[in-house]
């Protein structure tokens, strides 16, 4: 009864953050300096969990996805152990006719976390993790074969 109370706040939670985070398939550029420049990763999902309007329990791993094409495109991931390894992405992408898909991967080893769905103009996947799959770290989202999204879980 729990696990299904968790699944209904977290999807709750993610469609009040997904409604305001597409502006008409152009993502907001949250003009955020480089990770070089000193910016702690903390500050990054602060700015990113205000503009998906959603507050971040503490006790959940999180990871910015920052783009890899240079175009205005931003995404948050959450990992909540507790749940037996629950993943879910929320991401501010442009429509795409490709669509978007999500792994996590651990060196080549790769784990499907299925397609990215709109959800009231935004982009969002949710699946639980394999008992393998939950110790990799690194989250991507693709638009086709072209890896548009990444980020890595910290332990």
């Amino acid at each position: 009864m729990i696990k299904i109370k968790s699944k209904i706040a977290i999807i709750l939670l993610a469609s009040v953050a997904l409604a305001g985070c597409f502006h008409k398939g152009k993502p907001q550029d949250l003009g955020l300096p480089e990770t070089g420049e000193g910016v702690k990763i903390e500050d990054k999902i602060s700015q990113l969990s205000q503009q998906f309007g959603v507050t971040i329990p503490e006790d959940v791993d999180t990871t910015v996805l920052e783009s890899t094409t240079g175009e205005p495109a931003s995404g948050l991931a959450t990992r909540d152990r507790k749940t037996g390894g629950l993943v879910t992405i929320l991401a501010n992408l442009p429509d795409s006719k490709l669509g978007y898909s999500a792994n996590l991967t651990e060196g080549d080893k790769k784990f499907d976390l299925g397609n990215l769905q709109v959800t009231k103009g935004g982009w969002m996947v949710e699946k639980t993790l394999t008992e393998e799959a939950a110790g990799y770290q690194t989250v991507e989202v693709l638009e086709g074969q072209n890896v548009v999204l990444r980020g890595q879980f910290k332990e």
